[in-house]
């Protein structure tokens, strides 16, 4: 066992950040959806936005993508189009759909296109936002369990890298 000083407290690690496509055709909402992203506590999730669906496939060609949330109305179309677009070249790709229509009809319709989540833009605060992505990535979102298991509180930490039966 080694000892580490730091300055915050115990928190879940990632391996790598989340690659997220952004599909929102709103500047606004689209920097609160980067601002709350950025304020997870247990996921580090890096925001690809774009602004139409050919942007989003420009991501696609040249990103690994773990995520995809979309925006249900782009402007003059939805994104269902772009969703089974998805589905087809990315087959299991979690999606998350966001929108400012909370109708059953327009849910209903999400999910029949493949989202596996239906977000209301006008309810939604980080902490459910988070909560809904570590509900879709699953084990995904955290460190594997080779890493180091951290104890403690803030200042001194015990790292422990190894099993340790007592």
């Amino acid at each position: 066992m080694r000892a580490v000083r730091h300055e915050g407290g115990c928190e879940l690690a990632q391996a790598r950040p989340i690659n997220a496509l952004l599909l929102e055709d709103d500047d606004v909402d689209s920097k609160l959806i980067a601002l709350q992203a950025a304020g997870f506590r247990m996921i580090d999730m890096r925001v690809l936005r774009a602004r139409s669906t050919a942007e989003a496939r420009e991501h696609l060609d040249h990103e690994r993508i773990d995520l995809a949330i979309l925006d249900f109305w782009l402007g003059c179309e939805s994104s269902l189009r772009f969703l089974a677009e998805l589905d087809a070249r990315l087959p299991g790709l979690p999606a998350i759909v966001l929108t400012g229509l909370s109708m059953p009809d327009v849910r209903e319709m999400c999910v029949s296109a493949g989202a596996v989540r239906f977000l209301d833009k006008a309810t939604l605060t980080g902490e459910a936002f988070e909560a809904a992505i570590l509900g879709v990535l699953g084990p995904r979102a955290f460190r594997s369990s080779a890493e180091p298991t951290r104890f403690g509180r803030p200042g001194l930490t015990v790292v422990q890298t190894e099993r340790c039966d007592r």
